[in-house]
């Protein structure tokens, strides 16, 4: 029973502009080494046994090149690259990714991953999805919790329940992110992990709950893949179909719903989100070059294109940033707040510069 990757790489990182744009966003970019995260991401399965060696992408049809371009650079050949002709949430892409491995491998199991994500122990989580892939193949819908490392606000969690075998437990609730207390409680009580938001299953289990809890996301989806355009690799959803298909994350949409919900936790893998600036300083192995001037200056991310200059004289933990003609400076505890920036941008007409 193979494990597919189905690698989701359509969203817009806006806490990392200007990095992170409209043209090319952040699982595109080289933040953490000489690859892109979404290189990273694929890289982390390819080769692997019990793995197919062949992901399955799904993402915007406006990258369609850029993912063609960096598997090439790999050297990995996709089994498809589904094109949505907008976002839809995930469990629209759920819906999509269960359809198309249905009718491609009846004994499939389909590994729902997002691409922008970093893992600094890659053979960790390896190993904990070949422990889920018996919970999935039994019928659960397996996810994956990481073991709080801090009280973190910022993430949703889930709260593990009744011991299935091994790490593997029932999903007793899936938590909206919390406040400080509430998460400090979480960690205290030892039975809370982060939500990673990383699926494995059967694509005939996933069908099934979506047809009980979400019947709309899979009709849609489903009409959107039979009228699907392929040219090569690369499978064009239907717009108007897609378009109709209700937008609702596969948490909401299933997840809190199913009795069939399980997760592995705790997750010790080095996970990390980079969905800061801060969060990406904290993993990151890559320098600019050259290397920046720094005078009495401490603590500080520099992330410019490569040949630009930057000189820190007498500042502490700030972020420098620069794409293009784009700038951001900000102080590193302000860090969540960047993506109040795109907003700006969009609130003011000045989409260009997005």
């Amino acid at each position: 029973m193979a494990i597919h990757p189905v690698i989701m790489c359509g969203g817009a990182g806006t806490r990392l502009w200007p990095v992170s744009n409209q043209a090319c966003p952040k699982q595109f970019h080289r933040l953490v080494s000489d690859k892109s995260v979404f290189q990273e991401t694929v890289l982390r399965f390819h080769g692997q046994p019990g793995f197919h060696p062949q992901p399955v992408i799904i993402s915007n049809a406006a990258y369609a090149g850029l993912i063609e371009d960096q598997l090439a650079a790999i050297g990995v050949t996709p089994g498809a690259i589904l094109l949505e002709p907008e976002g839809r949430n995930t469990a629209a892409v759920a819906a999509v990714a269960a359809r198309h491995l249905a009718a491609m491998d009846e004994t499939a199991l389909g590994l729902l991953v997002p691409s922008d994500h970093f893992i600094g122990r890659p053979d960790a989580f390896i190993d904990a999805v070949r422990e889920a892939a018996s919970a999935a193949a039994d019928g659960y819908i397996a996810t994956f919790g990481i073991a709080p490392g801090r009280p973190e606000t910022g993430f949703g969690y889930i709260q593990a329940g009744e011991r299935l075998a091994g790490r593997l437990q029932r999903v007793a609730a899936f938590k909206e992110k919390p406040d400080a207390a509430t998460a400090a409680g979480y960690l205290a009580s030892g039975r809370y992990s982060w939500n990673a938001g990383i699926f494995l299953f059967r694509p005939e289990t996933m069908l099934t709950e979506l047809g009980h809890y979400a019947p709309g996301v899979l009709d849609g989806a489903s009409r959107a893949l039979a009228a699907a355009r392929t040219v090569g690799a690369r499978i064009f959803l239907d717009p108007a179909a897609f378009a109709a298909t209700p937008s609702i994350s596969i948490d909401y949409a299933v997840m809190e719903h199913t009795a069939h919900a399980a997760v592995l936790a705790p997750l010790d893998c080095a996970w990390n989100d980079i969905g800061t600036w801060t969060a990406v300083a904290a993993v990151s192995a890559r320098t600019a070059t050259p290397a920046p001037v720094e005078i009495d200056s401490s603590g500080c991310l520099v992330h410019v294109p490569e040949g630009l200059l930057v000189a820190l004289v007498g500042v502490e933990d700030l972020i420098v940033a620069a794409d293009g003609n784009r700038l951001l400076i900000t102080r590193k505890d302000r860090a969540q707040d960047v993506g109040a920036v795109v907003k700006a941008l969009k609130d003011s007409g000045r989409k260009d510069w997005l």
